[in-house]
């Protein structure tokens, strides 16, 4: 599936283990360890987190609490459980009082409840093996797109921080094989998420088992895992990055969020040990795409999504199309650059037009596959509205051909290619005296087919 180079992209447990845990403290690590505390952490700065119904401590709660009183839609689950484990997920009252029916189909009872809630007080599900206490939870009202992708428990999305930007996410579905829990060790689908658009990419099954479709029950048929969007991307990435706000000491971790459809994204968890199969749903290595953000200055929740938009975004439908019909460029072409909303260019001989609801500027731009990344003429950028602070991801340090070291700015540009759109990141450089101001680089042209007719 992967070729020497791109494994060397991969974070090995070794790895994860011994230098990027290391970016957690230990009070961090506590934290989120507990699934009340973390509970607690988030509501107090206002993140959604499904309701608590009830906390058992000790057994002569779990006893005289009032079960029977339950109508269904709850969940019971170990303070600290890990990998799904310990969690028992009921979608409706049965036939009986005092018996309900799991998301698998299987009845559960009063007394099976109890039995489990034991289990759980003597640490049977203990990330650590001490003894446990027991959260009782409201189950989410599922968003209506999901409901189409499983029958069998709740959807949920699991986004991967570091350096408190959004490097990683996939799709995790529950199936009858997991027993309804969003789980890949356990036998869910996890599905690649695009962090530009939130459209899923590509998928597995459990550990590693390749998957190309899944079932839609809307559609009643077998659909591609590809090309899927999640609703409220955007809102599922900010809740993502506030948790980081709610629990101090966290640099590398991940944080499952579910979509209710009334009350929008909630977490359910966040992991400071996170596993590392999401990386083979995006075919992609946590490792590169840590060391891209490492050294980087977030300076805000935009400035975060920001970076994972423009440095992580694999543009994976156009790649779809262009599989299917590979477009061929010239060594120089005309590229539609798109100008950020309320800015009025400075250019007099470029008028905006429309690329559908968006603003853009034609630019006459020159391909080279020498240079790895596109750049844009410092002039120009200003002029685009491009290189405001705001704009600004980081900033690259270079050693010029005379041996002078500068840092040049690099900033988050859209621009249309033969009608694809690109999202990507650009440096800026000084092209004053070069006849073309834009230059593209090999990675935002992965697909075309570049003609070697002279022009």
């Amino acid at each position: 599936m992967f070729n020497l180079k791109q494994y060397r992209q991969f974070l090995t447990k070794n790895e994860r283990n011994k230098v990027y845990l290391r970016k957690n403290s230990s009070r961090g690590r506590m934290v989120a360890d507990s699934k009340y505390k973390t509970k607690k952490s988030l509501m107090k700065v206002g993140v959604g987190v499904p309701k608590l119904l009830a906390r058992f401590q000790r057994w002569d709660e779990v006893e005289n609490y009032a079960w029977e009183k339950l109508e269904g839609n709850f969940v019971v689950k170990p303070v600290s459980g890990y990998g799904g484990e310990g969690i028992i997920i009921v979608r409706r009252r049965g036939k009986w009082a005092g018996e309900w029916h799991k998301m698998d189909g299987f009845l559960v009872n009063v007394g099976d409840l109890r039995h489990h809630c034991q289990e759980i007080l003597m640490g049977k599900y203990s990330l650590h093996g001490n003894p446990d206490s027991v959260l009782l939870e409201e189950r989410i009202k599922i968003h209506p797109m999901f409901l189409n992708l499983t029958k069998w428990g709740t959807p949920d999305v699991r986004v991967i921080i570091f350096n408190k930007v959004p490097v990683m996410a996939m799709l995790r579905l529950p199936t009858e094989k997991s027993g309804g829990k969003a789980n890949l060790q356990q036998g869910a689908v996890g599905l690649g998420v695009d962090m530009a658009t939130g459209i899923t990419t590509f998928g597995i099954e459990g550990k590693g088992k390749e998957v190309e479709k899944i079932y839609d029950f809307g559609k009643k048929r077998l659909i591609k895992v590809n090309g899927i969007k999640i609703p409220q991307w955007r809102e599922i990435l900010e809740t993502a990055i506030r948790c980081q706000g709610a629990i101090k000491g966290l640099g590398f971790w991940g944080v499952d969020i579910v979509l209710d459809k009334e009350k929008g994204p909630e977490v359910l968890e966040v992991n400071a040990r996170p596993g590392l199969s999401i990386q083979i749903c995006n075919k992609a290595g946590l490792r590169r795409r840590m060391e891209k953000v490492e050294d980087v200055t977030v300076r805000s929740s935009d400035h975060a999504i920001s970076l994972s938009k423009y440095l992580f975004g694999e543009k994976f439908a156009e790649k779809v199309e262009l599989k299917e019909k590979a477009k061929t460029i010239q060594s120089l072409e005309i590229i539609r650059v798109k100008i950020p909303k309320g800015f009025v260019p400075l250019l007099e001989k470029s008028p905006t037009i429309r690329q559908g609801k968006h603003r853009v500027v034609e630019v006459r731009a020159k391909v080279d596959t020498g240079a790895f990344r596109s750049s844009i003429d410092r002039n120009l950028a200003i002029k685009l509205g491009l290189l405001q602070p705001e704009r600004v991801l980081y900033f690259r340090h270079y050693k010029s051909s005379l041996g002078e070291h500068k840092d040049r700015p690099v900033v988050g540009v859209t621009f249309w290619l033969k009608g694809l759109k690109v999202i990507t990141a650009v440096n800026v450089a000084d092209r004053e005296k070069l006849r073309t101001k834009f230059l593209l680089g090999r990675k935002d042209l992965e697909g075309f087919l570049i003609s070697a007719k002279k022009i």
